[in-house]
């Protein structure tokens, strides 16, 4: 006797993927927006991006990477991913999407370097470390530290905390004074970037923030 099969849910529209996913994880748009306010940023690249379209909200040159299939499958038809990201978007000009398929930690490597003003890395695993080489001199990472990604950045000599951002009923708040309070271990001495690397997750912090921004000043 054949097993019974169990029934499938139907396929979402594209437009609807993004939006239920968005819907999901809560509206990420004011802080992306003071993010752009605080860096200017205008080319953003975002590895482990998922459905998260919120960024062609606020700016104009997004660059999406992953490897889910059903990241593919919403971004296989870029014309309808740009069509909504153009009834929400706040500046001039047409979006411009692109989604690159595959693991960051192989595919960055092939796209070119200096060339995006920030990086986007939240809740991805430490995407930051990957995707370095292609952040522009001065450029930024925006970064949260579920998966350590922030201490990371916070250990790397070439990253400068310049801004936390913090979330209340997703409201969100850029601080960029103070800053010698954030990124301190509740346990000291902090880990190192390979402790970190093998933990896989965050620690705990004295004074923890939704995410924080850095800016990338490579030394010569």
């Amino acid at each position: 006797m054949p097993r019974p099969t169990r029934p499938t849910r139907p396929t979402l529209p594209i437009t609807a993927a993004f939006t239920d996913y968005i819907d999901h994880i809560g509206d990420r748009t004011a802080m992306y927006e003071a993010v752009a306010a605080h860096t200017g940023a205008q080319r953003v690249l975002y590895p482990g991006s998922y459905l998260d379209l919120a960024p062609s909200w606020t700016w104009p040159d997004v660059t999406y990477l992953d490897s889910d299939p059903r990241a593919r499958s919403a971004f296989a038809d870029p014309a309808l991913a740009r069509r909504l990201a153009t009834r929400h978007k706040s500046f001039p000009e047409d979006p411009r999407i692109t989604f690159v398929p595959g693991d960051y930690t192989h595919t960055l490597e092939a796209l070119p370097a200096d060339r995006w003003d920030l990086v986007i890395s939240l809740y991805a695993g430490p995407a930051s470390e990957h995707a370095t080489r292609c952040l522009r001199p001065g450029g930024w990472l925006l970064a949260n530290n579920s998966h350590a990604d922030a201490g990371l950045a916070a250990l790397d000599p070439a990253y400068r905390l310049t801004a936390a951002l913090h979330s209340d009923h997703r409201r969100y708040r850029l601080v960029a004074h103070h800053l010698d309070r954030y990124l301190q271990p509740k346990r000291p001495p902090h880990p190192t970037r390979q402790e970190l690397r093998k933990r896989g997750r965050g620690i705990a912090y004295t004074h923890p923030a939704t995410a924080y921004l850095f800016q990338y000043r490579p030394t010569t």
